[in-house]
């Protein structure tokens, strides 16, 4: 049984903890319920305005309130949901509290670890970064609405853009959503209202499992796409019905003697309890109609690897970790026009600004740091590092945007985070330091007066129940 609750505590992203509530009919049907919460306070650069200049801002935010539910029927049908009560989007306070929205919702047929289907609405099979839930990481997620120049995310790292033909939707690119390729509201995040942890999801029917003892990993899987026609977030234009594919396969040495991550979802950390090493390898496609003859598909792919595994160095039981990540997606030349009013050097560039049609969007990062597992006073501490860099390429720039901004866009963020696990990831608290440099003059979303960097501050605390 314990086993049991294990397997479907790591598919379906719900971690259960010692306290957790269990409804039992019998040993073959069951569920399990619980509470998780992220409490944030950030200190945000360029994120609030007083007499026509820019200014920090101090926010304590409820940034995640869940009631998770997951069980089965019978050890093959299986099902789980995510219910959010504070939603990250327009609201990250206290103020959109009264939002609620199902975040997940997934029924599952185990017919045995090597063949699973899945259907219902869940993180896209892409990338790592897309299936790692957000409780189960080290840095903690910095999405939200910063409430400024319209709204910008608080991680994103291009101003708004928009779609320079039909109706002008936004095009948001953020830290987060440039690693997840082309689901819906991601990569070319095409959306004025899905907030940012929508963007590593889609509706749809995964096929996937473990291979050999979890050695390999493979999930194929078909979506609803950009083209949902009942999507009333996402440009559907002439009303075509277009849907989105993805595959991931994940390769683990076993016979090293790593061990697999087992279950749909993956962590960011497994905090010294498992030794792992993995490749995967991930291609995500979708089509969208902006207008009649306006057709564009956004096709990605994707390389990354994890390791990390307990060791004793210097006298010390650490757990070191090292994650590397590549995402490229094919913008399928989307024509692109400034959304907001911006200033380059010193010169003005309003919004609707013509800026060229976009080439490809590529992402690499770097993770590196190491927990050191043993007890300092209450709890682990950790310390970690992120580097991560994208590139935004345009072609046919016209002469004055080339002048200003050329035809390569190069953001980057620098990350930090030093977690204090006082129950591993049941309970923690994080110090993290996000530094967002947007490459050129007048390029931060949260500044128009010729800023090309921010950064910010984050208190949060995790609690699982």
């Amino acid at each position: 049984m314990k086993k049991t609750l294990a397997a479907l505590a790591i598919f379906s992203g719900a971690a259960l903890s010692a306290n957790a509530a269990m409804l039992k009919v019998s040993d073959q049907t069951f569920a399990n319920f619980g509470l998780k919460l992220q409490i944030y306070g950030q200190a945000l650069e360029d994120a609030a305005t007083y007499n026509g200049d820019y200014k920090n801002a101090i926010d304590f935010t409820i940034q995640n309130a869940r009631v998770y539910f997951s069980g089965q029927l019978n050890p093959i049908v299986q099902f789980g949901a995510n219910l959010d009560f504070t939603v990250t989007g327009a609201n990250t306070s206290h103020e959109g509290t009264s939002t609620t929205k199902v975040r997940d919702a997934f029924i599952n047929f185990r017919f045995m670890p090597e063949l699973n289907v899945m259907a219902g609405y869940y993180r896209l099979p892409f990338s790592r970064e897309t299936l790692t839930g957000r409780y189960d990481r080290i840095f903690m997620p910095q999405d939200g609405w910063v409430n400024l120049n319209n709204g910008v995310y608080k991680d994103q790292i291009l101003p708004t853009l928009q779609i320079a033909t039909g109706n002008y939707q936004a095009v948001h690119l953020t830290a987060a959503n440039v690693l997840g390729g082309p689901s819906l509201g991601n990569a070319v995040a095409i959306t004025g209202t899905t907030d940012e942890a929508d963007f590593a999801r889609d509706a749809g029917v995964t096929v996937w499992g473990d291979i050999l003892g979890g050695m390999v990993k493979y999930y194929v899987g078909v979506y609803d796409g950009f083209g949902d026609h009942n999507a009333a977030e996402v440009v559907n234009g002439g009303g075509k019905d277009n849907l989105g594919y993805a595959f991931r396969v994940q390769f683990t040495p076993t016979m090293l003697g790593f061990q697999p991550e087992k279950g749909y979802l993956l962590s960011e950390t497994y905090l010294g309890q498992k030794n792992t090493l993995s490749f995967g390898l991930g291609y995500a496609a979708s089509k969208l109609d902006v207008a009649p003859g306006a057709s564009f598909n956004f096709k990605s792919w994707t390389l990354d690897a994890n390791w990390e595994q307990k060791l004793s160095q210097f006298g010390l039981p650490l757990v070191p970790k090292v994650e590397l990540g590549y995402v490229y997606t094919d913008g399928d030349n989307l024509p692109l026009q400034t959304g907001q009013n911006i200033t380059i050097g010193n010169t003005p560039v309003p919004s609707g600004t013509y800026i060229g049609k976009l080439d490809s969007v590529k992402t690499y990062y770097i993770t590196l740091g190491t927990l050191f597992d043993q007890q300092i006073w209450l709890g682990k501490l950790g310390v970690y590092l992120k580097y991560q860099k994208t590139t935004v390429k345009l072609t046919e720039v016209p002469a004055a945007v080339q002048q200003l901004v050329g035809s390569k866009i190069k953001p980057s963020v620098w990350s930090v985070a030093i977690p204090y696990y006082l129950a591993g990831q049941n309970a923690k608290i994080v110090l993290q330091y996000n530094k967002y440099n947007y490459d050129i003059n007048g390029f931060d979303p949260r500044n128009t007066n010729n800023d090309d960097s921010n950064s910010d501050w984050t208190l949060a605390f995790q609690v699982q129940f």
